[in-house]
């Protein structure tokens, strides 16, 4: 990068960022994005992020590294490391739908359990609690090494989230596993698509269809298209939610929770269902009354109540305007925007290694995602061991529209990516997402980048043409005079979410059924959305997976 106040251009290692328009998926090292700077990161930068020797050097000498706490937390590490990495690579096989007999359901579920009664043995929980006791009361001779205890803490704490006393509970979570795997492999070779006007079926995945329902001219068309995501309810309902719904509930109150929302939420931030929902009914309330009155202007602006349908309201807010800004968002050049980008900021990743799959396919998994099969962490010698990341976007370079939602998604999961990439912590559970790593800690930064992709100082430097034009600066502000007053409706649509599985967890068994499930989604779109959604809740993918699961809020 150039020197404040100089002109420059970035150099990049390798001609991958101009990517062919029929690749799925590669592998990058971060050094081809991040390439070295033409001058010096400055001191302040340097010592926080550059030095792979920093904290956990001091904390691993003399006697610590030979003491019994570092023996444990050393073996802890070694065999957490190895099945994390198997349970991973099947994770991206599988959700990737990668071919090839070394990926299947079955191994997914096999390295999972083995990988969670790894963490949920009660004899690793006593050591540690023991070691903790040892330091406390200086029996062990490393009182003052705070990083060794911080890190037996982090232990006990992840320990204590996988232990089930309950012998019940552990066989429904196995059960519960089983289900969701089958289902989510049913779920990928669903054929969805849309019955076009004139009786043809137009084949598109869930990513397509919504592209579609944003920019097609013709309601008609976008009506197909909406009804053609309302399928993924139908189907998930028939085969096999009902029943996940029901194991996942009474595992969670096989261990003492009031339901599988409250087991997950308290697993993950350390206060129950309850907490989480008084602080979300503020942003529900608050919200609600500017919600209502978007609603009213948006019908008095666009022609009425039939503007607020859910196969309208996301086309008639800016799809036109989205069609004139498609040039400027090849999808192409996202992997250099997010480059450029990135390290205008100082955002290193640490010599990591993606692994990248951009583009929408039959039988890919339909949300964007970021996972880890190797989490970065310091060693014991103080040397720093760089992340293996595999992320995901839902790219189509031939639909319109597509461009900028998938470099959205890019920069999202390139957030995590750079988030867990930077973490510098003597041990790899550290730098892992599941719990007791807080959801909106692990959400923050990548949400933060994404929105970048928004913001009109920024698109007025990196949104590009093919040719290099920028986007006119009355393109930009047609958009936020178009989009900005109705912000609340996205809102409105993320936290109908948590209170749809909220109110799902809540449903007695015997009420639990396809018919009752799908009723309860219409009811709460009608109540925080005022009106059915353009995006079906049960066509959110989060609610099937365990790992994104009570996630959303």
């Amino acid at each position: 990068l150039p020197e404040p106040g100089k002109q420059g251009t970035m150099r990049f290692a390798c001609p991958l960022l101009a990517l062919p328009a029929a690749a799925a998926a590669f592998t990058l090292p971060a050094s081809a994005v991040f390439a070295a700077r033409s001058s010096p990161v400055p001191s302040s930068v340097a010592t926080s992020s550059s030095s792979s020797t920093s904290c956990a050097a001091t904390a691993t000498t003399g006697t610590a590294a030979d003491s019994e706490a570092q023996t444990f937390i050393d073996s802890i590490n070694t065999e957490y490391e190895r099945l994390h990495r198997d349970f991973e690579m099947q994770f991206w096989g599988t959700k990737m739908a990668l071919s090839g007999p070394n990926y299947s359901v079955e191994e997914l579920t096999r390295t999972k359990g083995e990988m969670e009664a790894f963490l949920a043995d009660e004899t690793k929980l006593a050591k540690a609690r023991a070691l903790l006791e040892e330091m406390s009361s200086g029996a062990g001779g490393d009182d003052d090494n705070e990083l060794t205890a911080k890190t037996l803490k982090m232990l006990e704490r992840t320990f204590g989230c996988y232990i089930m006393e309950s012998e019940e509970a552990k066989a429904l979570r196995s059960e519960a596993t089983k289900i969701e795997g089958k289902l989510e492999s049913e779920r990928n070779d669903l054929v969805l698509g849309a019955n076009m006007p004139g009786g043809a079926f137009e084949e598109m995945s869930s990513v397509g269809l919504r592209s579609k329902l944003r920019v097609d001219p013709d309601e008609a068309v976008r009506k197909a298209c909406w009804e053609g995501l309302s399928k993924i309810g139908d189907f998930v309902c028939d085969h096999g939610f009902v029943e996940l719904v029901k194991v996942r509930n009474r595992q969670a109150k096989a261990l003492g929770y009031q339901d599988y929302y409250d087991y997950k939420v308290t697993q993950a931030e350390g206060f129950g269902k309850d907490e989480l929902f008084a602080i979300l009914d503020t942003l529900e309330k608050g919200s609600r009354p500017i919600m209502e009155k978007a609603r009213e202007r948006f019908a008095a602006e666009k022609g009425g109540a039939s503007s607020l349908e859910p196969w309208n309201q996301s086309y008639l807010m800016a799809g036109d305007i989205v069609t004139k800004m498609d040039p400027y968002f090849p999808f192409e050049k996202s992997v250099e925007q997010w480059g450029r980008s990135f390290a205008k900021m100082n955002i290193s990743y640490r010599g990591a290694q993606m692994d990248l799959d951009l583009l929408d396919r039959k039988r890919k998994y339909s949300n964007g995602f970021c996972h880890w099969p190797q989490p970065a962490w310091e060693k014991p010698d103080g040397t720093f061991q760089p992340a293996v990341t595999h992320f995901t976007s839902l790219a189509d370079p031939g639909q319109v529209g597509s461009g900028l939602t998938g470099l959205t998604t890019l920069m999202h999961e390139a957030g995590h990516a750079a988030h867990f990439a930077n973490i510098a912590m003597p041990s790899p559970l550290f730098s892992q997402e599941r719990a007791p790593t807080s959801v909106p800690y692990a959400e923050l930064q990548s949400m933060f980048l994404d929105a970048l992709v928004g913001d009109a100082a920024w698109r007025a430097k990196y949104a590009l043409s093919r040719d290099g034009e920028p986007i006119p600066w009355e393109l930009i502000a047609e958009d936020i005079a178009a989009s900005h007053p109705y912000k609340v409706f996205a809102l409105r649509g993320m936290i109908a979410v948590p209170y749809f599985e909220k109110a799902l967890y809540e449903m007695p068994d015997d009420e639990l059924s396809a018919d009752s499930i799908k009723a309860l989604a219409d009811k709460i779109e009608k109540e925080i959305q005022g009106g059915l959604s353009a995006r079906p809740l049960l066509s959110v993918p989060h609610l099937l997976s365990d790992e994104a699961s009570c996630y959303y809020h």
